[in-house]
C-alpha cells in the first residue's frame, strides 16, 4: 500500500487550498477592520471581539441548538423504527424501498420549503398559527433531514451478524430484550452518524428559519447570514469560527457520549456472560 501513498498527494493539496488556508485568512480577518473584502485599507482591530458579548447572538445559538436538539429526536424516534422494519423485512426490493423515501431529495430543497410555506399558508392551516413559530421550524426541518438519520441507521443494521440474534433467541431471549441488549448497541454507530448528518445542518441552516419562522425565528444562521449581507467579513468570519467550534464541542460531546454508552454496554454483557450466559 505504501506504493500508492503518492495518490493522495492531490486530495492533501486541495485540503490545504480548500479548508486549511481559508481558516488561516478567516480568523486573520477577526483582527482586521476593512471596508468589504479590501485588503489594501485593513488596519489591526480588535473590534469584532468586542462585538463577541452581544447576547443576540447567544440567543441565536441557543435557538439553533433547541431547534437541533428536537429535530434528531423526532428524527431517530421516527428514522429508527423505518430503518429497523426495511431492514428485517422480508422485501425483495428494498433499494426500491429507499429510492423512493430519497425522490423528494432530488429537488431542490428551497423549492420543498417554499411548498410546506404554501401549505401552511392555506386557510385552514392558517388558522393554528403555524408560521414563524418554533414548531414549524422543527417540522420541516424534521421532513427535510429525516433520511439522513434513516440511511446510516438502516446501513448498520443490514450489515449486522444476524447470528448473534439467531443466538439470542435459542438461548430463550424475549425478542424486546434481544433489541435492548444486541440490536441496538450494535447499531449505536449508525445512530451517531445519523445523529451527527441530521444535527450540522439542522444547527447551522438558515432558509428554513428564514422562509417558515417569517423572521420570528432567529437562529445562528440567519445571524451570519445578515452580518456578511453588511459587508462584515471581519465579524462574520469570527461568528463562523465561533459556530464552528461550537458545532465541533457539540459532536465531540455526541461520540464520548457514544462511546461510553458502548463500554457500559459492553461491560454489561461481559458481567452478565460471567453470571451465566444471560442476556
Amino acid at each position: 500500500m505504501k506504493r500508492f501513498k503518492w495518490l493522495s498527494f492531490p486530495y492533501f493539496v486541495w485540503l490545504i487550498l480548500l479548508v486549511i488556508t481559508p481558516i488561516f485568512v478567516m480568523l486573520a480577518m477577526t483582527f482586521l477592520s476593512m471596508n468589504g473584502m479590501s485588503f489594501s485599507k485593513a488596519v489591526w482591530s480588535v473590534d469584532s471581539y468586542a462585538r463577541m458579548g452581544d447576547p443576540a447572538i447567544y440567543k441565536a445559538l441557543w435557538n439553533s441548538l433547541v431547534v437541533a436538539f428536537f429535530t434528531v429526536l423526532i428524527c431517530f424516534a421516527l428514522g429508527y423504527p423505518v430503518a429497523y422494519i426495511i431492514s428485517f423485512s422480508k422485501l425483495r426490493n428494498k433499494m426500491l424501498v429507499l429510492l423512493v423515501m430519497i425522490l423528494p431529495m432530488w429537488s431542490n430543497s428551497m423549492l420543498r420549503i417554499v411548498s410546506w410555506l404554501r401549505l401552511f399558508s392555506t386557510d385552514g392551516l392558517a388558522a393554528l398559527h403555524l408560521l414563524g413559530s418554533n414548531e414549524a421550524v422543527i417540522f420541516v426541518t424534521v421532513t427535510t433531514y429525516l433520511p439522513f438519520m434513516i440511511f446510516p441507521i438502516y446501513t448498520v443494521l443490514e450489515k449486522m451478524d444476524r447470528s448473534l440474534l439467531e443466538a439470542s433467541r435459542d438461548l430463550g431471549v424475549p425478542a424486546w430484550k434481544t433489541f435492548l441488549k444486541v440490536t441496538f448497541p450494535l447499531s449505536l454507530g449508525g445512530v451517531s452518524s445519523g445523529v451527527i448528518m441530521v444535527f450540522l445542518p439542522a444547527a447551522t441552516g438558515f432558509a428554513i428559519s428564514q422562509t417558515i419562522g417569517q423572521g420570528k425565528v432567529r437562529l445562528i444562521g440567519n445571524l451570519l447570514q445578515s452580518v456578511f449581507e453588511k459587508n462584515n467579513y471581519n465579524f462574520g468570519s469570527l461568528l463562523s469560527i465561533f459556530v464552528s467550534l461550537c458545532i465541533i464541542l457539540a459532536i465531540l460531546l455526541i461520540i464520548g457520549l457514544n462511546s461510553l454508552v458502548k463500554k457500559a454496554k459492553a461491560k454489561l454483557a461481559s458481567s452478565s456472560l460471567n453470571k451465566g450466559g444471560n442476556l
